[in-house]
């Protein structure tokens, strides 16, 4: 599981820099990822980071991840490994 040591310091990251979300998940050829507005996760969703209203949460039931911003709009999802390699690539740039 993501630890949130880890997942804090992507979404500091995410924070600072944005669009460096959209560059790496492309690099990555992770899951395609069309920004769509949720409903912020309160039934299905476990918050396993928060940092200035940026979230990565888990799915409880299908376990997969996603990131959120402030705005409650997904801006990247996958399996936990994919979230991995990203949330690696971001801590690297």
């Amino acid at each position: 599981m993501i630890t949130t040591l880890i997942a804090t310091k992507v979404l500091t990251k995410i924070v600072e820099k944005p669009e460096i979300i959209g560059e790496i998940v492309e690099s990555l050829g992770a899951m395609p990822n069309i920004p769509t507005p949720t409903m912020g996760g309160k039934v299905f969703w476990t918050d396993l980071a928060n940092v200035n209203g940026w979230r990565i949460q888990q799915n409880t039931i299908f376990k997969n991840c996603r990131i959120i911003d402030p705005n409650n709009i997904r801006r990247a999802w996958g399996g936990e490994t994919a979230m991995l390699k990203i949330f690696k690539k971001i801590l690297e740039s």
